[in-house]
């Protein structure tokens, strides 16, 4: 089995898994968010981010984790103009 088809099976079992469990992979997260995997990883150095599990060298992301995380993301529009503010 070359490198490239392992990779993509690695891939579709740990996402498997991690439905199973409620989860979200790093590589979800990663397209979820629209960032690399060095702000991933400083986010989670930092306490910042959505909570995690590791298991091992990986990282799973609980939804109720995620779901708390985008809450607090949350910007609520100003519908008054800038004019009716002042």
């Amino acid at each position: 089995m070359d490198a490239k088809v392992h990779e993509t099976t690695t891939n579709g079992r740990l996402t498997e898994i991690a439905d199973s469990l409620d989860c979200l992979t790093e590589l979800d997260l990663l397209l979820l968010a629209d960032i690399n995997p060095g702000t991933l990883e400083a986010w989670r150095k930092r306490g910042e981010g959505p909570g995690y599990v590791r298991a091992g060298n990986r990282f799973l992301y609980p939804r109720v984790e995620v779901t708390k995380w985008l809450s607090g993301r949350v910007r609520e529009r100003n519908s008054t103009s800038v004019r009716e503010q002042l």
